[in-house]
C-alpha cells in the first residue's frame, strides 16, 4: 500500500532534518523549524557549531540527500553570487553516480514507449545489451544493434524519475520559503526564484526528445567546424524517455595516454577545444553546459566528438560582445577597458567609480595573469569577479554562471592535453578577429541596424495591439472613449512611434538639425493627440 503523500513528505522532511542535524547544521534545521525538538536534542548532544569544513559537509549532506539534492547542489557550485568561494568550490565536487536501474524497468520504460517489443519477432532492436556502459541519476545508457546492422548508443531515462524530482522540487520550494521567512537577513539570496531556476533546469533534462533536438542544432551549427562532429540522431527510435543515436567509438579526451598511443596529436586536439568552445560560445552564442570529459570523445580518425546535451545555454549578442571585450581587455591586461566595458553593457550602475572598480579587477586579475603561460585560469578569473557583484552592485548574470561552470571543465580538458598551452591564448587570434568583425564601425551599424528593426517592429505593431485591447475592453464592457476620440488616440499612437523611430534612427547616425526638428515635431503632435484623445 502505497503511503500518503503528505505522510512521505514528512519523512522525507525529518531525514533533511537529521542529515543536517549529524552534519553540524543543527542549528540551521533548529532555525527553518524542521522538526526541531528532536534536532534541539543532536544538536545539545553533539554539541557542535558551523563546521570548520562547511563545503564538505554540505556537499556530504547532498550527496546523502539523493539525485536531486546533488544535482541542486551542482548548479549552487557556479552561483558564487550567493554562496562562499569555498563552499561553491567544494560543491564542485559532487558526483553524479547512482547505480544502474534493473533492466526489467529499462525494458519496460522502451516498450512503453514505442509500443511494441524491445527484442524478436516485431522487436524495435535486434540486439540490445542488458549491463548498461555508463548510469546517472536521470538516465542511463545502453549500446543495441538495429534490425538494418546499424550500431547504436540508447539513453533511457529512469522509470519513475519524474515523479521522485517533482516530489523533490515540492520539498526544496518548502524548504527556500522556510529560508526566506526565517532568515530574513538573507532574503537578498532570493531562494524561491534560485529553487524555480533550478526546477526549469532540471524538467529540461527529464525530456529526452528536448535533448535530441538539442544534439542535432549543435550539429548543424558545428558542420563547417574542422575535426568536431555530433552523433547522428535516429528520431524513429527517440521518444520523451528514450533517445537513440549511432554508437561513438572513441576514447574519453582526459585519457591522454592512450591518445598518444593511438597516434593522435594531443597539443593539435588542445586547439581544436579551443576552436569548438569559441565557436559554440562566441559564433553560435549556443553552447554545451555539460562538457566534462566523460561526454568528449576523440575517435579513430582523431575527430572531436560531442554527446550528451541535456544542458544548453545562450548568449545573446549583447553578452557575446561584453564576453568577448571583456576577455580581450583582460588578455591584453588593460583593465581600464574591461573596467569600461562592463560598464557599457549595464553590468554595473551608470554611477559606478570606474577608477575603483578598475582597481578591483586589477586586484584580481593581476595574481592571475602573473602564473606560468599553462595555469592562467579565465575561469577562475570570472569565479573571483562574481564574488565582488555585491561590493560594486554587478547584476547577475545566469548566463555567465552557467558558461562558467563550463569553462572550468575545458581549462581542465585543455590541461590534461596540454599542460603548457593555455586555451585562451591559443583562442585569443579568434576573439580579436570576431571582435573586430563585431565590434568595429561594420558590427556597431549592424547592431544598431538590428536594434531599430526590433524598435520599429514593435513600435509598427503598437497600434493593432491598442486596438485590440480596446476591442477586449468593449466585449467585456469596459469603459471606452467616443468613436472620434478614440481615432484620434490611435492616430496619436501612430505619430508616436514612427516619430520615435526616427529619432532613433537620427540619433544613432549622430544627425542633427531639420530631419531631428521634424521627427521631434512628429512626436510631439503624436503626444498631444494621444494626451487629448484619452
Amino acid at each position: 500500500m502505497r503511503l500518503p503523500a503528505s505522510f512521505r513528505r514528512n519523512l522525507r522532511l525529518m531525514r533533511i532534518a537529521h542529515i543536517l542535524a549529524t552534519h553540524g547544521m543543527a542549528a540551521l534545521a533548529v532555525r527553518l523549524r524542521l522538526f526541531y525538538p528532536y534536532v534541539w536534542v543532536v544538536q545539545l548532544l553533539r554539541g557542535d557549531e558551523l563546521p570548520k569544513d562547511l563545503g564538505a559537509q554540505i556537499r556530504l549532506a547532498l550527496e546523502k540527500l539523493g539525485p536531486t539534492f546533488i544535482k541542486f547542489g551542482q548548479m549552487l557550485s557556479t552561483r558564487v553570487d550567493l554562496l562562499p568561494i569555498d563552499v561553491a568550490l567544494e560543491l564542485k565536487k559532487l558526483q553524479d553516480d547512482v547505480p544502474p536501474e534493473p533492466f526489467a524497468r529499462v525494458r519496460r520504460v522502451i516498450e512503453r514507449s514505442f509500443r511494441q517489443p524491445l527484442t524478436g519477432e516485431g522487436g524495435l532492436f535486434a540486439e540490445f545489451h542488458e549491463i548498461p556502459v555508463a548510469a546517472a541519476s536521470i538516465a542511463q545508457v545502453h549500446f543495441a544493434e538495429l534490425r538494418d546492422g546499424r550500431q547504436v548508443a540508447v539513453k533511457v531515462r529512469r522509470d519513475h524519475i519524474s515523479r521522485t524530482i517533482e516530489s523533490d522540487l515540492a520539498i526544496l520550494r518548502l524548504l527556500a520559503a522556510l529560508f526566506d521567512r526565517y532568515f530574513p537577513e538573507y532574503r537578498r539570496l532570493k531562494a524561491p526564484q534560485v529553487i524555480e531556476e533550478f526546477a526549469t533546469s532540471i524538467r529540461g533534462e527529464l525530456n529526452l526528445r528536448a535533448e535530441a533536438a538539442h544534439a542535432s542544432r549543435f550539429a548543424e551549427n558545428l558542420v563547417d567546424v574542422q575535426g568536431v562532429r555530433v552523433p547522428e540522431v535516429l528520431w524513429d527510435y527517440t521518444h520523451t524517455e528514450v533517445l537513440t543515436t549511432e554508437r561513438i567509438i572513441g576514447v574519453p579526451i582526459d585519457e591522454k595516454a592512450r591518445l598518444e598511443a593511438a597516434g593522435h596529436d594531443c597539443m593539435k586536439l588542445c586547439e581544436r577545444v579551443a576552436t569548438l568552445f569559441f565557436h559554440t560560445v562566441f559564433i553560435d552564442g549556443y553552447f554545451h553546459a555539460d562538457m566534462h570529459p566523460g561526454n568528449i570523445f576523440v575517435d579513430e580518425s582523431g575527430e572531436i566528438v560531442l554527446i550528451d546535451f541535456g544542458i544548453v545555454g545562450r548568449l545573446d549578442m549583447k553578452t557575446r560582445r561584453y564576453l568577448a571585450g571583456m576577455l580581450l581587455a583582460f588578455l591584453k591586461e588593460d583593465y581600464h577597458r574591461s573596467a569600461q566595458v562592463h560598464l557599457d553593457a549595464g553590468f554595473v550602475p551608470a554611477d559606478t567609480d570606474l577608477s575603483a572598480f578598475e582597481d578591483a579587477l586589477r586586484e584580481i586579475a593581476v595574481p592571475i595573469f602573473n602564473r606560468p603561460l599553462g595555469e592562467i585560469s579565465i575561469a577562475e578569473l570570472l569565479l573571483s569577479m562574481f564574488a565582488v557583484t555585491e561590493r560594486f552592485k554587478m547584476e547577475t548574470q545566469p548566463q555567465l554562471l552557467l558558461l562558467q561552470k563550463t569553462m572550468v571543465v575545458i581549462e581542465g580538458v585543455a590541461r590534461e592535453l596540454a599542460d603548457q598551452a593555455n586555451i585562451w591564448i591559443l583562442a585569443k587570434p579568434l576573439i580579436s578577429n570576431w571582435v573586430s568583425r563585431h565590434m568595429g564601425p561594420a558590427g556597431k551599424a549592424e547592431a544598431v541596424s538590428e536594434e531599430l528593426r526590433s524598435q520599429l517592429l514593435g513600435w509598427m505593431q503598437l497600434p493593432q495591439k491598442f486596438e485590440r485591447t480596446l476591442s477586449r475592453l468593449e466585449a467585456e464592457g469596459g469603459p471606452l472613449a467616443p468613436e472620434p476620440s478614440r481615432m484620434q488616440l490611435l492616430l496619436g499612437v501612430a505619430l508616436m512611434t514612427g516619430g520615435s523611430a526616427w529619432l532613433a534612427w537620427l540619433a544613432a547616425r549622430d544627425l542633427t538639425g531639420a530631419t531631428m526638428l521634424a521627427a521631434a515635431v512628429i512626436l510631439g503632435t503624436g503626444l498631444l493627440l494621444t494626451l487629448s484623445g484619452s
